[in-house]
């Protein structure tokens, strides 16, 4: 069950804060607690309709992440005094568009409705600054992916049900709260490996523990295998070795001596595939899963090409498509994360979408191929994840690097 965003809001607040709010609102001292529901409630319901675009879960997982994200210590030392709480507000309703774009107004006058005094959004701003930096922290605490934090946020709705109003579906252009976010599942911007019950309701049958002696006693055998065979080969090498002339020490250090490096090896800079080329996606990707120590955050490029500036595919019939289909076949419990990625050099919000219905492209080919729905997601994440080597001081070839398709292993079995 996802953890209850409005309980830890409270539980970070405390009462002080939350006094705070109801002071700064000029509502009675024992209101806080409600407004604060509604606000958070407000602020997620409208999350949810913002996540529910192709493009938009990437944006907010970029607005909570991101360098112009507020650290949750800041915000916490705003709700110490009604003054600072007050001086904080933006004088406009920028910061609101960013999650309710162009029905801000409607919401802001449900909003005024439900909790009198909030003239002007002022509650609503006051707490989306909060909820940012609480899923912030949570992305950070749990270091989520942008998988995750859909699924965390389609775990809020069972808090919200009896919180959101009519009236805010309504602002909102979405009919029924059933339909609030359920775009993140059609989208496949959930965890893959969820089904959609489990992924709108947050539980599912848990499994039942192994019993000890279901695995023990079958592995001391082959313990006890794998010694004997152990034995038998010591024995036969000291037997070959008796019937062999010693080495002289000169002939052994000549062999031991080792040899000169054929050249420096460049350190591995970054999680992204190494070399890129014929066969190159499919025997890494086909190396990492056969490996026990995986890094979650390991990239396999893939090698597409798109129309500069449009999600136009020029080489559908790319060998690594076919590649990732085959393993997929292959291994039909493993999920996977298609991720778009531009420069980084244009208008930001058409940069995301371009990214978004590149990774669709994807993954649609996919889908075409016969894998399932719910074993792929497709982000578009801009230019938000660079590789590591082109962070900063990029070079036009490092540019290029940035924008790739790559894919991701979110589960195996």
């Amino acid at each position: 069950m996802a953890e209850n965003l409005l309980e830890l809001a409270a539980s970070q607040l405390g009462a002080s804060g939350i006094g705070t709010l109801a002071a700064a609102l000029n509502l009675p001292a024992e209101k806080g607690q409600s407004a604060l529901d509604t606000g958070i409630a407000f602020v997620l319901a409208g999350m949810l309709n913002k996540a529910s675009s192709k493009t938009g879960m990437a944006y907010l997982f970029n607005m909570v992440t991101g360098s112009e994200a507020p650290e949750l210590s800041d915000v916490l030392a705003q709700f110490s005094d009604k003054e600072k709480l007050a001086a904080s507000l933006p004088g406009d309703d920028a910061t609101l568009q960013k999650v309710f774009g162009t029905r801000v107004g409607e919401v802001t006058k449900v909003a005024t409705t439900e909790v009198p005094g909030n003239e002007g959004g002022h509650l609503l701003k006051m707490v989306l600054p909060l909820v940012t930096a609480l899923l912030g922290a949570q992305v950070k605490a749990h270091k989520m992916d942008v998988s995750d934090l859909a699924s965390f946020l389609i775990g809020q709705r069972e808090f919200l049900r009896d919180k959101v109003p009519d009236a805010l579906l309504d602002a909102l252009d979405v009919k029924g709260f059933d339909n609030l976010g359920a775009a993140l599942v059609t989208h496949g911007h959930a965890k893959p490996q969820e089904p959609r019950e489990q992924a709108l309701h947050g539980h599912g049958e848990k499994k039942k523990p192994v019993s000890f002696s279901s695995w023990f006693f079958p592995l001391l055998l082959v313990l006890i295998a794998l010694y004997a065979l152990n034995m038998c080969m010591n024995k036969g090498r000291q037997e070959r070795a008796a019937d062999q002339p010693s080495e002289t020490p000169q002939e052994q250090a000549f062999m031991e001596s080792p040899s000169e490096p054929a050249g420096d090896t460049p350190p591995n800079e970054s999680n992204a595939q190494a070399q890129l080329g014929p066969d190159k996606f499919s025997s890494n990707l086909r190396d990492y899963l056969k490996s026990f120590d995986r890094d979650p955050n390991q990239e396999f490029i893939l090698q597409v090409k798109f129309e500069p500036g449009t999600a136009k595919l020029l080489n559908p019939k790319a060998p690594d498509i076919d590649a990732l289909a085959q393993i997929m076949q292959e291994n039909p419990n493993l999920t996977v994360a298609i991720e778009g990625h531009v420069k980084g050099e244009g208008n930001e919000i058409k940069e995301q979408e371009i990214s978004q219905e590149r990774a669709d492209v994807v993954r649609e080919l996919l889908l075409q191929k016969g894998i399932a729905a719910n074993r792929i997601t497709a982000t578009g994440m801009g230019s938000a994840k660079p590789l590591p080597q082109s962070a900063a001081g990029q070079t036009s070839d490092q540019q290029k690097k940035n924008e790739r398709i790559s894919v991701r292993v979110v589960t195996t079995e």
